[in-house]
């Protein structure tokens, strides 16, 4: 039987309603006010106590007292002589009492994000966020994530300022929001969240020997995804002040051009990334257009020759 009367009772309060009961946290009080809880005395209300539903207060005249619950603010004011009020329920604000003026004061808005843009992309992991401004002295929530969900805050700072410099961040996708706290304490919700990328230029090609025949000269690099493009550039100066060829947008590792003039040469390539951005220059390849006597055979061809001269008796 007493197991039986444990697993009723047990019943009983699993589908009882669950009931919460408010508290709110006085922040201020200007001016007079008493204060009277269950069974206990008057006494003067002040800054950090409690109140809780049942809680009788009387204000005194223009007096009036400010307190918190949960994230709202809720101003009592007296009217010209003072007057009692019984707090019936906290959240939402009910009280009893006349000539009482009472006011819920609710958490500020979000601020709306300014720069940069959604999606927007960093090549060398420093940002600048901004928002505006929600009010004089607002302190502002800054979180930036790695996850749209914000379950992984990687920056969770306060700060007075609109904007937030970030110096460095790894590679990757990252989310940020602001919210706004006013001087009371009351934070509001976060704005809708912005990404940014870091993702550094790509790196330049690796450029191999070109081929030349009589009519052209091709060029070949090392390709890294199907995505780039690629910037060739050909000059007679090592510097590129002037450039014979100049191709860009290439979709593919290799490029033939056409007739060069005979002469020294110097080609580099770049690549350019799907966001249209382009990344340094490779150094700079010498190569050589044109008939031309490997200088590794000069020397026997001369030894050659002056044997000859020699057996012919040619001074």
């Amino acid at each position: 039987m007493i197991r039986k009367s444990i697993l009723i009772s047990a019943v009983i309060l699993f589908f009882l309603p669950v009931v919460s009961f408010a508290e709110g946290l006085v922040t201020a009080v200007k001016g007079t006010a008493l204060v009277k809880k269950a069974g206990q005395e008057w006494h003067i209300l002040k800054e950090g106590e409690t109140l809780d539903e049942g809680t009788t207060i009387w204000i005194g005249a223009s007096s009036s007292i400010l307190f918190k619950v949960n994230n709202e603010l809720a101003e009592l004011s007296g009217g010209g002589e003072g007057q009692d009020v019984t707090i019936v329920r906290l959240s939402p604000l009910e009280v009893s009492g006349k000539g009482i003026e009472v006011k819920t004061i609710g958490p500020p808005t979000a601020p709306n994000l300014l720069s940069p843009e959604d999606r927007f992309r960093s090549v060398d992991g420093k940002m600048e966020l901004s928002w505006s401004p929600s009010g004089i002295e607002t302190l502002y929530h800054i979180q930036v994530s790695s996850r749209p969900e914000f379950d992984k805050i990687i920056i969770d700072e306060k700060s007075y300022n609109t904007e937030k410099r970030i110096e460095v961040l790894e590679t990757g996708v990252f989310y940020w929001r602001v919210s706004a706290i006013n001087k009371d304490g009351l934070e509001g919700k976060f704005s809708g969240a912005r990404s940014f990328a870091v993702r550094p230029l790509p790196e330049p090609p690796s450029l191999g020997p070109p081929a030349s025949t009589k009519t052209s000269t091709t060029f070949r690099w090392k390709r890294r995804s199907e995505e780039e493009r690629y910037h060739l550039q050909i000059s007679k100066n090592k510097d590129f002040s002037e450039t014979s060829v100049d191709l860009k947008s290439i979709e593919g590792p290799r490029v033939t051009v056409g007739t060069l003039e005979e002469g020294d040469y110097f080609a580099r390539v770049s690549a350019i990334d799907e966001d249209g951005l382009e990344g340094r220059f490779s150094e700079p390849q010498s190569f050589y257009v044109g008939p031309k006597v490997p200088s590794s055979n000069i020397g026997p061809l001369m030894i050659m020759f002056g044997v000859a001269f020699m057996l012919l008796g040619i001074p």
